[in-house]
């Protein structure tokens, strides 16, 4: 499955499959934020969340980025 993170002009970052369905929207954490006190929150690294898929990197974000990114686990309110 290829997944394609991409991320527009006002900073928000959402993942699509190949189809282009929005699947779910992401985040990168804060500095105050630590990885712990994100997953107690239910948040999880995008390269946990989906380790089998192909990731590619959308528009405005580097490839090396991806492992930084975490991902909403509601559901995607893109347009």
């Amino acid at each position: 499955m290829i997944v394609t993170v991409c991320m527009d002009a006002a900073g928000a970052i959402w993942i699509a499959n190949g189809q282009g369905a929005l699947l779910a929207e992401c985040f990168f954490k804060a500095e105050d934020e630590t990885e712990d006190e994100l997953r107690l929150m239910g948040y999880h690294r995008l390269l946990t969340v989906y380790p089998a898929a192909h990731l590619a990197a959308g528009t405005v974000l580097e490839p090396g980025e991806l492992g930084e990114l975490f991902v909403d686990g509601g559901p995607a309110r893109r347009p």
